[in-house]
């Protein structure tokens, strides 16, 4: 019979992920975040991927409130401006939108600390449940 008194690795992940997404919705008190990464930090170069890429599709996103309002938390987070956005079409968006999470995914197995690999990784789920939200285009 199989042990299952132990957590499984996706479980843990899942109940960490959950974890993090709570803690991000709760109430901004304006206290300063750190940085995840810092001048001369191995993981400098994926923050910088990071913020790039989250711009990028942040500016795409005017026709859907709840997105912008994510992406600038995003960014918030990383200590980067959100970007003036524009209106795309939602076909767009959602393509946008699924390749920013493959891409959070990504960086956030090459980060080397552990919690920016965590923050990518709630950024990462937080992006797939507003994609299971998205409206379908429509004919």
């Amino acid at each position: 019979m199989p042990d299952t008194s132990r957590l499984s690795r996706r479980a843990a992940l899942a109940v960490a992920t959950g974890g993090l997404l709570a803690a991000s919705a709760c109430a901004d008190d304006g206290a300063p975040r750190p940085r995840p990464a810092s001048d001369g930090d191995p993981d400098e170069a994926v923050v910088d991927d990071a913020v790039a890429r989250i711009t990028a599709v942040a500016a795409l996103t005017g026709r859907v409130p709840a997105l912008t309002r994510m992406h600038a938390a995003h960014l918030a987070a990383l200590e980067a401006e959100a970007p003036a956005v524009t209106s795309a079409s939602r076909k767009r968006v959602r393509r946008a939108e699924r390749d920013l999470q493959d891409f959070l995914v990504e960086a956030a197995m090459r980060a080397e600390s552990g919690p920016l690999a965590r923050l990518l990784a709630a950024m990462s789920a937080s992006v797939r449940q507003h994609l299971t939200t998205l409206p379908g285009e429509t004919a």
